[in-house]
């Protein structure tokens, strides 16, 4: 069916249902109506992303780029995990709602909405299910074993999400007995840690 095809089924059936409307009911063809009009709804989005040349998941990118899940779950590494999990490469900008306007324009400009969309999803989803560690000792042991095999970009995700309250930073380094001051602040708590967990990676990842 060409589009045409299509304006012209839909302008006849407009005008059968607007000419009937008063005497149309019945379960059934009310559940057909409803069906009708979500997929009408869906079409509408993807017809004007189009004429508007924003591309197919633009609108949808745009609108999660903005979400309570953005919010919760979305800092600046995350965002450039993202980034490179479409593109291969991380962002220029330095700060958040800069970062997520070079990341739209990117996407756009790139036509990659679609992918953008799925992959935001997915880390959204990751992220909501990893809440902090357990205050167990060797929980904590394991989690700086994991730390250490991190991508400097995922590091910095976790320092500025699930790991960015000092206590929990204080927490995990008395675990594994690294040495950190009473007063040591965050900065220098991340320090030790990430040093002290890439080397406990490597000396694991050397022996096997």
């Amino acid at each position: 069916m060409s589009y045409r095809d299509l304006a012209e089924h839909l302008a006849t059936l407009a005008k059968t249902v607007a000419d009937n409307h008063a005497r149309l009911e019945g379960l059934p063809l009310a559940k057909a109506a409803e069906g009708l009009e979500k997929a009408a709804a869906k079409f509408e989005i993807k017809l004007k992303d189009f004429l508007g040349g924003r591309g197919p998941g633009i609108r949808e990118l745009e609108e999660m780029l903005k979400s309570p899940q953005a919010k919760a779950h979305l800092p600046l590494p995350g965002l450039n995990i993202v980034c490179r999990s479409v593109f291969g490469s991380a962002l220029s900008a330095e700060k958040l709602p800069a970062a997520k306007k070079e990341f739209f324009e990117k996407v756009k400009k790139e036509q990659a909405g679609e992918r953008a969309v799925v992959l935001l999803k997915e880390f959204f989803f990751k992220a909501a299910q990893m809440p902090p560690p357990s205050a167990d000792k060797v929980a904590l042991q394991n989690e700086l074993l994991r730390l250490g095999g991190l991508s400097d970009d995922e590091l910095k995700f976790e320092f500025s999400s699930r790991l960015k309250a000092v206590g929990i930073l204080k927490k995990l380094a008395q675990a594994n007995s690294l040495p950190v001051s009473k007063g040591a602040k965050k900065g220098d708590l991340i320090d030790v840690i990430t040093h002290y967990a890439r080397r406990a990676y490597a000396n694991i990842a050397h022996r096997a």
